[in-house]
């Protein structure tokens, strides 16, 4: 892959890391415990306590694509990014296109 498009994959995945850190910064008062002495029904406790679930897995999804975004710029600087780790082969820019911290081409991901 040559350094112009090496340099585009940079920029999508440097913005898209950004817009993740801004979300995991925001306060989240959704992820924060229910407090036992708070005056709500049985029923809106168990869905509060559902939708507060709901967030911390949102969040540790959004930690797990940051992470990945992280790799794969440390991939773009040790010039291996888009290269199958398992058949050597170019992964398809389409594919990095849609799935930037893609690490395996179609055929080896299958």
């Amino acid at each position: 892959m040559n350094k112009d498009r090496l340099e585009k994959f940079r920029s999508l995945i440097g913005t898209r890391v950004e817009e993740i850190n801004n979300k995991l910064s925001a306060e989240d008062a959704d992820t924060e415990p229910i407090a036992p002495d708070v005056a709500i029904g049985r029923l809106s406790r168990l869905d509060s306590m559902q939708m507060q679930q709901m967030a911390l897995n949102a969040k540790r999804r959004l930690k797990s694509e940051l992470q990945n975004l992280q790799n794969a710029l440390v991939r773009i600087d040790k010039e291996t990014y888009g290269i199958c780790p398992f058949c050597r082969k170019e992964i398809a820019e389409a594919r990095l296109e849609a799935q930037p911290d893609a690490i395996l081409c179609i055929n080896c991901a299958r």
